[in-house]
């Protein structure tokens, strides 16, 4: 395998972003872009980045504005300057076209994970994506803090004042994790949603580059919301190209997909409005990081890359 680093500036004009291009020493099948979640960073997923190189596949990941290396570079965590929602997709494109350049005939296929499925979405619905297969993993639908709880307005006002970069009050932060610890037995962590396994939330909780509890400023929490809302909304699916092939993948016991419902609800409106290859897979008994799970990792894995093999077969 080699590893080569692609920096560039965001197009919010003020962060220098992050990426890597692991690529496999034969000669490669095709590209998977990984897009990291809420609160972490791309190297996280190395299990996962390592499975798909071993399998033939380049793997371009990159760390978002506001988080993971990026952030530690910058001095900024938990925002994403104006506009977030916007940049954080054009980034993304943005990469894209770096790690095409030196692979331009490659099949491309994009994994999203949380806060990344959002991402994955909306830059699927870009022209400029043409992409081979879209995955998408713990994926953000029926969220009940952004569909029902989040005050809105109180929300909007900040975001469009004078502290808009400022950290987003407690109470709002809150609302967007609401009930995520309902199914976490008594005397839960605040992040055991994470994971089922005590291990996977331990080491999510001490890597300095994931940061999690690092405020968020109240215009990336309005732009984290716009992300969801275009993401999940009814003419999101008429902008995905009908031949797509898409990948669903979730926890049962996820509250940021309403416990698989999410999931089922996605794939099941793709279907409805024309997209015939889609496949779901729910895992029973795990949470959110279903690529994680030591009793999930292994066939998560295995979906992803027999997935991305068969979107980029020739023909």
């Amino acid at each position: 395998m080699s590893l080569r680093e692609i920096e560039f500036l965001s197009s919010n004009g003020r962060d220098l972003i992050q990426g890597w291009v692991y690529t496999p020493a034969g000669e490669p099948r095709a590209i998977v872009q990984l897009i990291h979640g809420l609160g972490e960073h791309s190297r996280r997923y190395l299990h996962l980045i390592s499975a798909l190189v071993d399998a033939g596949f380049v793997v371009a990941a990159d760390d978002h504005a506001g988080h993971g290396r990026t952030a530690m570079r910058q001095g900024i965590w938990g925002d994403a300057g104006e506009n977030g929602a916007q940049v954080v997709v054009a980034d993304e494109l943005t990469f894209q076209q770096q790690v095409r350049e030196g692979l331009p005939v490659l099949p491309y296929v994009v994994f999203g994970h949380s806060w990344g499925s959002m991402i994955a979405r909306a830059m699927a619905s870009d022209p400029m994506a043409q992409l081979s297969g879209l995955a998408l993993c713990g994926i953000a639908a029926q969220l009940r803090g952004i569909e029902q709880t989040i005050d809105r307005a109180a929300l909007a006002d900040l975001a469009a004042g004078a502290r808009a970069a400022e950290p987003a009050p407690a109470e709002l932060v809150g609302q967007l994790f609401d009930g995520f610890l309902d199914r976490c037995g008594p005397n839960p962590g605040p992040t055991d949603w994470v994971a089922l396994d005590a291990e996977v939330v331990a080491d999510h909780g001490r890597d300095p580059f994931n940061n999690f509890g690092a405020p968020l400023s109240a215009r990336f929490l309005q732009s984290f919301v716009d992300l969801y809302d275009q993401a999940n909304a009814e003419q999101w699916y008429a902008t995905i190209p009908a031949e797509l092939p898409v990948l669903v993948l979730a926890g049962d016991q996820d509250p940021v997909c309403n416990y698989g419902e999410g999931a089922y609800h996605v794939s099941n409106r793709l279907v409805a409005t024309g997209h015939a290859d889609v496949r779901t897979r729910v895992f029973t008994g795990v949470r959110h990081e279903v690529h994680n799970e030591p009793i999930t990792r292994a066939e998560t894995e295995q979906e992803i890359i027999e997935f991305a093999r068969r979107v980029s077969q020739p023909g």
